[in-house]
């Protein structure tokens, strides 16, 4: 089937949390030739120097404005949550992504789906704790205890899973180990980020 496909290619994305402070973000970024936009919630900017497009795929890595610009009066006050978007071929050519998501659940548990998760593709660093579907969403709560280049994250984290202009889009919502958030307020987070692509994706 050829959503695995895609999904198994999410490793193989960069997945990186830089040092963003002091680096000049924008709104939003055009990704996968044009064809998808990710834009994150009020108060988050898209890190260009930290963020890759390409034929197998887009990452693009966000971060609170304030941060990126050391300035306070760069947006306001938001949590200090670190995002993610990746964005692949591969969304099914008819019917909703919401109909495979009981496969997509049961896939993510396996180790070729833990794999996936992984920020350094080793199964045995991921749990997958939670995995809730709410509408054409999926949402994957997992602790994943690879180390992560750049700034150290906490292992537990939110994904998001949902499909925008034929691409399979992949959400995340992290914190950093000294700036910790709750769980419910990364979902929360996220839960906004994904608001915002699917208006921006129309």
């Amino acid at each position: 089937m050829r959503i695995w496909t895609a999904l198994a290619l999410l490793s193989t994305l960069p997945g990186c949390t830089a040092d963003m402070a002091g680096v000049a973000g924008s709104r939003a970024l055009s990704v996968s030739g044009g064809a998808v936009t990710v834009a994150g919630p009020a108060g988050y900017c898209v890190d260009k120097g930290a963020s890759k497009d390409g034929s197998a795929g887009a990452f693009v890595l966000l971060g609170t404005c304030a941060a990126m610009t050391r300035s306070t009066g760069a947006g306001p006050t938001v949590a200090p949550a670190i995002l993610t978007a990746s964005v692949i071929p591969g969304a099914p050519d008819e019917g909703p992504l919401s109909a495979v998501f009981p496969s997509t659940a049961r896939f993510f548990r396996s180790a070729p789906g833990r794999k996936a998760l992984s920020r350094n593709g080793r199964p045995e660093n991921v749990e997958v704790a939670d995995v809730i579907s709410k509408g054409e969403v999926l949402y994957i709560r997992l602790r994943d205890t690879s180390e992560s280049a750049g700034q150290s994250v906490e292992p537990e984290y939110w994904r998001a899973i949902l499909s925008l202009r034929g691409r399979i889009v992949t959400l995340s919502a992290l914190a950093l180990r000294d700036r910790p958030l709750t769980s419910s307020a990364k979902r929360k987070v996220l839960e906004a980020f994904v608001a915002r692509m699917q208006a921006t994706n129309t």
